[in-house]
């Protein structure tokens, strides 16, 4: 992994908050194709050029990484964007290659980052293989794909740590796996290691391996779980679509949202998981699928 996205001192909320209300003035959408076309040729270069507000447009092809392609290298930042292309099917097409030496994909201290339609391929590193996401408020992935990527110790896909916020939407993580060349037998988190809070919507975790426990797919905390699967077996792995519609009036708002805490500890039509409780993940499915 790029060592600009090592540990570094927090620079104050002030700071980060005046790069927010900067977006409106500086925000830019940045293009990336493979022919030379666009503004860059190289993902991970348009993303260090990036600053507050931006949106990076990464056509379809596949990218050997010759750094990480990420947010907050070079300090604080928020609301920004990396959205990759979709094929036919709607599944994505534009692929980051770690070609076994790097970490695609990782944010430092950037609240708020997007990731979109991406597949997160052959990426390696100690702590981290597929990604890694440090002191990272309020990031979303959705419809991106981790397979294939290794770590030596844990986080194998996905790596989150220092109070990062993750939400991973209609995502994949399989493939990927947590083994230490020199001590076998230590290494886990191969699907996810999370440090922090994570929250996974719709989101496959299967088929991976760590070699401290095999068949287990995410180590650390538990994850908020809104209709994903973790499974050893990805035969088995099925995502639950949830209604949040609980008044069925064709739109999920506020009056879902007062059901909920109308029902609150109890059961019924509000318990949309169908744990038995009306509670927070409830909450949270209604809030995911708002308007």
């Amino acid at each position: 992994m790029d060592a600009s996205f090592g540990y570094r001192s927090l620079v104050g909320g002030a700071f980060l908050a005046s790069l927010s209300l900067s977006v409106g003035v500086l925000a830019d959408t940045i293009t990336v194709c493979p022919d030379g076309s666009c503004d860059y040729t190289d993902p991970a270069e348009a993303t260090m050029a990036a600053v507050s507000g931006d949106v990076i447009e990464v056509a379809a092809g596949t990218y050997l990484l010759e750094n990480t392609v990420g947010f907050g290298a070079s300090g604080p930042i928020a609301q920004v964007t990396i959205r990759g292309a979709v094929d036919s099917y709607g599944e994505p097409a534009t692929i980051l290659d770690g070609q076994g030496a790097l970490i695609p994909l990782a944010t430092l201290y950037a609240d708020q980052a997007v990731f979109e339609n991406l597949v997160i391929t052959n990426g390696y590193g100690d702590y981290g293989g597929g990604s890694r996401f440090i002191a990272s408020q309020d990031v979303v992935v959705r419809n991106c794909h981790f397979v294939g990527n290794h770590a030596d110790w844990n986080g194998a896909g996905v790596r989150l740590s220092l109070n990062t916020t993750l939400t991973l939407i209609d995502c994949e993580i399989t493939g990927n796996t947590a083994d230490h060349p020199t001590w076998p037998g230590q290494s886990y988190g191969a699907g996810i290691h999370n440090g922090a809070t994570v929250i996974l919507e719709r989101t496959r975790v299967c088929g991976n391996f760590e070699s401290a426990n095999p068949g287990q797919q995410i180590t650390g905390g538990d994850p908020v779980n809104l209709g994903g699967c973790i499974t050893e077996e990805c035969d088995t792995c099925e995502i639950t679509e949830f209604d949040a519609d609980l008044n069925d009036d064709g739109i999920v708002g506020v009056e879902d949202l007062l059901i909920v805490i109308a029902s609150w500890d109890g059961s019924g039509s509000a318990d949309i998981d169908g744990d038995g409780i009306v509670g927070i993940t409830d909450l949270l499915v209604v809030l995911s699928s708002w308007g």
